[in-house]
C-alpha cells in the first residue's frame, strides 16, 4: 500500500470561460503569499500565460495538470510531487468546470478536481443576477459527483454578497467563501493575457498588488485555507520516498550535454515539467535570447526553441544576423534541435506578416510561414502518429500534443499523421536529420522517449568534441 501524506490544497474553477478565474486566482495567490505562506500553484490544461503570472506571484514554477496528457494516476502523482514541498497548493481551472474535449466533459477541470480529490471552489460571474445564482449553482453541483465545497461571487457588490450569502448557504449547504467586486483597474482580461505575457505587462506588479488587497478584503481566506486543509491525503510519489537522485542518466564518465533553451519575450512558452525531464535525462540547461544575444552559449550541444510570439518581434529576430548564423552553423555540425510552434516559425525560411512584409528567419525548414488574422482550425488537442522512424521517435509512436497558432506554413512536414477528436486528420511535423520542427507543443511526460533521445543526440554531439 502506498504511503500517503496530507497536502492542503484547493482548486478554483469557473462556471465558464471569462468568468474572472485568473483575476480571482491571482488575487488569492498574492494575498496568501503576502501572509508568508509557501504556495505551489497549478494550471489545468495546456496554458502558458497564466502559469507565468502564477510564478511571478509565488516565486515558484507553476505546474500544469492536463488530463489529456496525463492519466488520473499521473495527475495525482504530479500534484503530490510539488505540493509536498509547499505549505498550501492552489490550482486554477480552465474554461468552464465541465468543459472538456469537443463539447464533452471528458478531460475537463472536473476531471482534475475529481481525480486529485481536491476541494473545489466555483467562481461565478453574478453580474446582473440575484436568486438565479442558486439554481445555477445547484445544477453545477448536482450534474456529476464532484468535490465542490464553496463558491466565490465575482463581479458582485458587497451589498448583494451580504444578502445572497445566507440564501445560498441555506439552500445548497456550501460555503460562500467571499466575493470579488467589479473593478476595471484590476481586471485581467483573457484578451489582454492572450496578447501579452507577464513580462510585457507594464503595470503588472501594481495590478497584482491591488488584486491581492481585494482578495484580503473580500474573501474569507481563513475559511479558504480551512477548506483546503480538509483535502484527502495524496499517495507519496515513489521518487520522493526514495529521495530522488539528482544524478543524470548518461553513461558513467560522460559529461552533461548543454541544451540551449531560447528564452526572451519572443520565446517563453515552456512547460516546467518539460525542462525538469530534460534535466532528469541528463541535460544541463542554459538560456539564450534569439532577439538580443549575438551567438549561442558556449559548448551548446542541443537547441530547444519553444513557443511564444516571434511575430511580435519579427524585426529583431530577422536583424540579429549573428545569432541566426550561430544557430545555422551549430545545426550544420550536428547539434540537434527541437522547435515547437513559435520555434517552428523561427526555424522556417521567412516569416510573412499579415501586411505582406517578409522577415528572414533561420532557414532550417524549407518553407515560409504566413501570419493569419484567424486562429488555425487545427487548434486544440491532437494525437500524433509517427509514419516513419526518425532520430527522435520510432514509426508507430503515438504522442499527444496541443496546437494553437495564428499562422499557416506552406509545408508542415510529413513524418506524422495528426488527428483531432473530431476525426479531422492532416500531415505534420518536419524531421530531417538532427532537426525536429512543427506546430505541436509537446508534453514530455507523455512522450518521454522524445526527450530522452533529444538528450542522447546532444550527448553524442558533446562526445565528438
Amino acid at each position: 500500500m502506498k504511503e500517503k501524506k496530507n497536502m492542503p490544497r484547493i482548486l478554483l474553477a469557473g462556471a465558464n470561460s471569462g468568468c474572472g478565474k485568473t483575476s480571482v486566482t491571482c488575487g488569492i495567490l498574492k494575498a496568501l503569499t503576502d501572509r508568508g505562506i509557501q504556495i505551489q500553484s497549478y494550471k489545468c490544461g495546456p496554458d502558458y500565460i497564466d502559469p507565468m503570472l502564477h510564478s511571478h506571484i509565488t516565486g515558484r514554477p507553476c505546474r500544469n495538470l492536463d488530463p489529456f496528457f496525463s492519466t488520473e494516476e499521473e495527475l495525482r502523482r504530479l500534484m503530490a510531487k510539488d505540493s509536498l514541498r509547499a505549505e498550501f497548493s492552489v490550482a486554477e481551472g480552465v474554461m468552464g468546470y465541465y468543459d472538456g474535449i469537443g463539447i464533452s466533459s471528458e478531460k475537463s477541470t472536473h476531471t482534475v478536481s475529481a481525480a486529485t480529490e481536491t476541494p473545489t471552489i466555483l467562481i461565478l460571474n453574478v453580474k446582473g443576477m440575484s436568486h438565479t445564482m442558486i439554481p445555477l449553482l445547484r445544477g453545477l453541483m448536482e450534474y456529476k459527483e464532484n468535490p465542490i465545497q464553496g463558491v466565490i461571487l465575482n463581479r458582485c457588490s458587497k451589498g448583494l454578497y451580504q444578502m445572497m450569502k445566507p440564501e445560498i448557504e441555506k439552500a445548497l449547504h456550501i460555503h460562500v467563501v467571499g466575493y470579488f467586486p467589479e473593478n476595471a483597474e484590476v481586471h485581467i482580461g483573457s484578451r489582454h493575457l492572450g496578447l501579452m505575457t507577464a513580462a510585457e505587462i507594464q503595470n503588472l506588479d501594481e495590478v497584482i498588488t491591488l488584486l491581492g488587497k481585494l482578495a484580503e478584503e473580500s474573501i474569507d481566506l481563513d475559511l479558504l485555507l480551512q477548506i483546503g486543509q480538509q483535502a484527502k491525503a495524496l499517495p507519496l510519489p515513489e521518487e520522493e520516498k526514495n529521495q530522488e537522485s539528482t544524478e543524470h542518466n548518461l553513461l558513467p564518465g560522460k559529461s552533461r550535454p548543454r541544451i540551449a533553451v531560447a528564452w526572451d519575450r519572443a520565446f517563453c512558452f515552456y512547460y516546467a515539467e518539460n525542462l525538469d525531464i530534460l534535466r532528469q535525462e541528463g541535460a544541463e540547461l542554459v538560456w539564450f535570447s534569439p532577439m538580443k544575444d549575438k551567438e549561442l552559449p558556449e559548448n551548446t550541444a542541443g537547441i530547444y526553441l519553444g513557443g511564444g510570439y516571434p511575430e511580435t518581434y519579427e524585426k529583431e529576430l530577422a536583424e540579429n544576423v549573428t545569432m541566426k548564423r550561430s544557430v545555422q552553423e551549430a545545426v550544420s555540425k550536428g547539434v540537434p534541435v527541437i522547435a515547437e510552434c513559435g520555434g517552428f516559425m523561427y526555424a522556417c525560411q521567412e516569416l510573412v506578416d499579415t501586411d505582406g512584409s517578409r522577415y528572414s528567419m533561420l532557414g532550417l525548414v524549407p518553407t515560409d510561414v504566413q501570419m493569419t488574422k484567424r486562429l488555425s482550425m487545427d487548434f486544440g488537442y491532437v494525437t500524433m502518429q509517427a509514419l516513419k522512424d526518425t532520430p527522435f521517435f520510432d514509426r508507430g509512436t503515438r504522442i499527444r500534443a496541443h496546437e494553437f497558432h495564428y499562422s499557416k506554413a506552406g509545408m508542415r512536414g510529413e513524418v506524422c499523421r495528426m488527428e483531432k477528436s473530431t476525426g479531422r486528420t492532416w500531415s505534420g511535423v518536419y524531421v530531417e536529420g538532427n532537426v525536429m520542427a512543427g506546430y505541436p507543443h509537446l508534453y514530455f511526460h507523455n512522450c518521454r522517449e522524445v526527450a530522452r533521445r533529444f538528450v542522447r543526440l546532444a550527448a553524442a554531439e558533446e562526445e565528438k568534441r
